[in-house]
């Protein structure tokens, strides 16, 4: 039973597989051979032209071997009159071809080309089939790929171009991108609404920030308003003092009238008496009389002046003294303003009563006309209409409920008291306000009466007589006999003229103190307004118009790429993307079987028999070139995807020749000079405060600085190689500034560093190891000490060095900025002509302030810094300068590129030495004409000689490549065997019949 369903599953295998398409193949097991071609015979050499006159080759001559015996070579030549040309005549004795599996081949250029045929056996050749077929190419065990060989079927070949038919269907769909993107993806009608759209709201911001700007540069009404005050202050200043200076002159001239009134009647002491005279004093008082009426007049005029001013001076004085006395007297200032308030009420409500009474009488009409219309229809008047005292009433009515409501029309302010108290009132002795007082007294029936009772020569005049001596009027009645009697001035007389006497300047000082006292009490002749507005309107409309050019700003840094893009129609990209996306898997899932453009051959095959491929590659040499096999791999495709993968064919091994066989190993050696002392140095910007000594550590540049300082300071401590001798800090000081002020600055500054490192420094002395050797005697003392790597105590060695402005380093800074803006030559200028160090900085600082302020914010900073300078010694050597040979690594890493054939890094590392070595890079890289100069100038070596006859050959001097081969053969018998590697010298082998004792070829 078991043997039956074994039967049946071998039975049911043999099915399958005949039914498949490769059944056949599965049974003969066909396979893809590899051969290497057979050799051809001598052509034509391609020959280097020269740059002189090209010479024909020489194809027969004689060799002189080392021992003086003459050799001919050559082959035999004849001319060919008919053909005009030289014929060459070979014997050969006989041709066989024999398969053989390896080859010897030779690298020229750092590649080796790699030649085989393959055979397609004609069971691998169906019309729905495809043969692909890849030679493998190994280098020791790494595979490498050679371009793969294809041979398809016509009906094959029709289905691969009918899946590219429908792939490019499915490319024709998509957009590409040489197309115009905007006029197809783009919505230009809305894009260009937009704009228009943009450009009116742009256009609407721009009128906006003009109003703003305009409105901006307007000046403040406030501070126009206040202004208007000070001029009306100032105005009312000045004219209250040109009036009392006015009213001064007026008083100085009076004063000068009274005075000359006074001196007259002081020298009058003459009377005339005659008789004569009478008529003609008779004729003065008639004249008197008849001018009383007129005197009376004005004299009437003038006692009511003198009666206002008097009436209203009792009530100033008061009101000044109130002023002076009333603790509340800053209250009296606004008397002025309530009384204006309260005139301008009385002026509300009379225009309000007076509104009221006009509508009332137009009520009053308007009823009288409906009453007579009424009337003359024949209504009843009696009870429908108002008569003229209830029309009154209604609109008196609504005056006083409108004057109540509102406060302007019968809100009033109080009146300030303006009578002074009586301990204030004081009398005056005989003074112009006291004559003002009693001439204001009378009046004008007291004046007429006067008049009337002095034209009738009454001389008792009742209550005029004690005052006809104050009033300023001529109504003297003259009655004097005709003499002269001389009279003596009255008691009246001299004490007017000693009242009249008088000083213009303390009449003028007396109105300019009055005009001080006044301009001191009322505020509204001293007052001024600053000129400042904490809230200008101009901070307001400059707000807004910032908000504006915000706006225009975005508006004028919007990009129309990336405004165009909110009317992308993004379905139509996005379904275009995706068909892009989808590319690459719709040409797997179309295209069954692509084309290969990189196949070394894709061809249609038609051939009814095997077929024969010459397969030819160069391939670059490696390090693992020198012995390579080459392999075949591939499988058989049908139409309907089914896959037969071939048996791997024979092997094929090249055996590669290059010049790396003659690489000289010989070890180089350079002479190296050591010297015992060095240095190391680094700078360091440690940042203190304005006039501060002392260094913070807690500031982070400050703490990065030390740390950067100990880090290298260990680094040279535990160095296997130097130790430190000495540590100098070299602390720098920005110019500002006085020159020794800065110097004493970097000095305690660059203490304070000391200060901190050398604590610094003994810590790291201390957690350090240190290595010694002691020796002691039995008794435990010390005989001998000896420190293995001694360590330097570090904080010992520390000098201080100071430069008080870094000009130097401010002047690189500066020419290294590439940010510097403004006249940098010119502060170059100052800095290399000016010697002395502050007037040069000054001339900078007060010159360029612009350049200067820059420098102080970015450079100065940097100018003050602190450099650590090491000085290094050797370990253990007490000589100054050591001189050493040592192998030349350059060489040796250049020598162990040529064997790995990696040529080009190898030329970069050889070029300066000239040697052998030199000139097989050149070769490898096809620089014949340079590794032959150097050649010929190196020693003539059997290796060098073969070398010098593969370059000729190349060059095409082969009588010289047949000497120098002949040579190199004669001192070295395996010369003779190595030609036969080389193609250039093979062929000359060939041609001129060499080495024929030997059977080589």
């Amino acid at each position: 039973m078991k043997n039956t369903k074994s039967f049946y599953i071998i039975f049911l295998i043999m099915v399958i597989t005949a039914c498949t398409p490769f059944g056949l193949l599965h049974k003969e097991q066909p396979r893809v051979t590899l051969a290497l071609p057979a050799r051809q015979e001598t052509g034509p050499m391609n020959v280097v032209k020269r740059d002189s006159v090209s010479l024909l080759p020489v194809s027969n001559f004689t060799f002189v071997n080392s021992k003086g015996d003459s050799i001919p070579v050559g082959m035999s030549v004849e001319w060919d009159s008919i053909h005009k040309e030289n014929l060459t005549t070979l014997a050969l004795d006989e041709v066989v071809v024999s398969a053989r599996s390896t080859r010897n081949t030779a690298e020229r250029n750092g590649m080796v080309n790699i030649e085989f045929v393959v055979t397609v056996p004609q069971a691998l050749q169906k019309d729905n089939w495809m043969l692909n077929i890849r030679p493998v190419l190994m280098r020791g065990d790494t595979p490498d790929s050679l371009k793969e060989l294809r041979f398809t079927g016509q009906r094959f070949r029709e289905a691969q171009e009918r899946d590219y038919r429908h792939y490019d269907r499915f490319v024709e769909k998509i957009i590409p991108d040489s197309v115009n993107f905007y006029r197809t993806y783009v919505n230009y009608h809305s894009f260009e609404r937009y704009l228009e759209r943009l450009k009116w709201y742009k256009r609407g911001l721009e009128k906006r920030w003009a109003i703003q700007d305009a409105r901006k540069r307007r000046p403040d009404p406030l501070l126009l308003r206040f202004d208007m005050f000070n001029r009306q202050v100032g105005r009312r200043d000045s004219l209250m003092k040109s009036r009392m200076l006015d009213n001064s002159q007026r008083m100085i001239t009076r004063q000068w009238w009274r005075y000359g009134r006074a001196w007259e009647r002081m020298n009058d002491t003459l009377q005339f008496q005659s008789r004569h005279l009478l008529e003609r004093f008779r004729f003065f008082n008639n004249k008197w009389a008849d001018n009383a009426a007129f005197q009376s007049d004005g004299l009437i005029a003038r006692k009511n002046y003198f009666r206002d001013k008097a009436l209203s001076t009792p009530m100033w004085q008061a009101k000044r003294a109130l002023y002076k006395a009333d603790p509340d007297a800053a209250i009296r200032i606004y008397a002025s303003r309530f009384g204006y308030f309260n005139d301008k009420m009385e002026r509300l409500d009379a225009t309000l009563y007076r509104y009221y009474r006009t509508k009332g009488a137009r009520a009053e009409s308007r009823e009288g006309v409906r009453f007579l219309r009424a009337f003359m229809v024949g209504r009843d008047t009696t009870s429908s209409y108002l008569n003229r005292n209830q029309l009154t009433e209604k609109y008196i009515r609504r005056y006083e409920k409108v004057k109540n409501f509102f406060p302007m029309f019968h809100f009033r302010r109080p009146d300030p008291d303006t009578l002074s108290p009586l301990w204030e009132t004081r009398t005056r002795i005989d003074t112009m306000q006291t004559r003002h007082t009693l001439l204001s007294k009378f009046s004008k029936e007291d004046i007429y009466e006067y008049y009337v009772r002095q034209q009738q020569g009454v001389s008792d005049r009742g209550m005029i007589g004690p005052f006809r001596g104050l009033l300023p009027l001529y109504t003297y009645h003259r009655d004097l006999p005709d003499s002269i009697v001389s009279r003596v001035p009255g008691r009246k007389t001299r004490r007017d003229f000693e009242l009249s006497r008088f000083d213009s300047a303390t009449t003028v000082n007396r109105y300019i103190g009055r005009y001080e006292f006044l301009r001191s009490t009322y505020p509204q002749y001293r007052l001024i307004r600053k000129l400042y507005n904490i809230h200008p309107p101009a901070l307001r409309h400059a707000a807004r118009q910032a908000s504006y050019e915000e706006r225009l700003a975005r508006i004028n840094s919007l990009d129309s790429t990336s405004l165009i893009k909110m009317f992308y129609n993004t379905q139509k990209i996005a379904r275009n993307e995706a068909r892009k996306a989808m590319k690459d898997t719709k040409y797997r899932d179309i295209v069954r079987f692509p084309f290969n453009p990189e196949a070394q051959l894709d061809t249609v095959i038609y051939a009814t028999d095997q077929v024969h491929f010459l397969y030819s590659q160069k391939v670059p040499a490696d390090e693992n070139s020198a012995r390579m096999k080459v392999y075949v791999v591939g499988d058989v495709l049908n139409s309907n995807g089914s896959r037969f993968s071939l048996p791997y064919s024979d092997t094929l091994t090249y055996l590669v020749s290059s010049m790396t066989k003659f690489v000289d190993r010989t070890p180089r050696f350079v002479r190296k000079i050591v010297t015992r002392d060095a240095e190391a140095n680094a700078s360091v910007n440690f940042y203190f405060p304005k006039n501060s000594f002392r260094m913070d550590e807690t500031i982070d540049v400050n703490r990065q600085g030390v740390k950067q300082v100990h880090n290298l300071t260990l680094a040279l401590m535990t160095d296997p190689v130097y130790i430190i001798d000495s540590l100098t800090l070299l602390a720098t000081s920005s110019p500002e500034g006085n020159w020794h002020v800065n110097g004493e600055i970097a000095r305690k500054r660059a203490e304070s560093i000391r200060n901190i490192l050398v604590e610094d420094f003994k810590q790291l002395y201390d957690s350090l190891a240190i290595g010694a050797a002691i020796e002691m005697d039995e008794a435990g003392n010390i005989i001998r000490q000896e420190m293995k790597d001694g360590i330097p105590n570090l904080p010992e060695l520390i000098k201080i060095r100071t430069v008080p402005e870094g000009w130097e380093k401010l002047r690189r800074l500066i020419v290294n900025d590439k940010n510097f803006q403004g006249n940098k030559g010119a502060i170059l200028r100052i800095i290399d002509r000016e010697q002395e160090p502050d007037r040069r900085e000054w001339l900078i600082k007060s010159q360029y302030k612009t350049e200067y302020a820059y420098m102080f914010d970015k450079l100065y900073p940097a100018v003050r810094r602190v450099d650590f300078l090491f000085s290094l010694s050797r370990r253990g050597m007490r000589q100054d300068t050591l001189y050493t040979n040592e192998p030349d690594t350059m060489y040796a890493r250049a020598v162990d590129y040529l064997e790995k054939r990696k040529y080009g890094q190898a030329l970069e590392i050889l070029r300066p030495y000239e040697d052998v070595n030199t000139a097989i890079a050149y070769m490898s890289l096809g620089y014949d004409k340079a590794a032959l100069r150097i050649l010929e100038q190196s020693s003539q070596t059997a290796e060098t000689q073969y070398m010098q006859a593969i370059l000729n050959a190349r060059l095409g001097n082969e009588q010289r490549a047949v000497s120098l081969l002949l040579s190199a053969a004669e001192v070295d018998d395996r010369i003779r065997f190595r030609a036969n590697l080389d193609p250039e010298l093979s062929l000359l082998v060939k041609k001129y019949g060499l080495f024929k004792e030997d059977d080589l070829w």
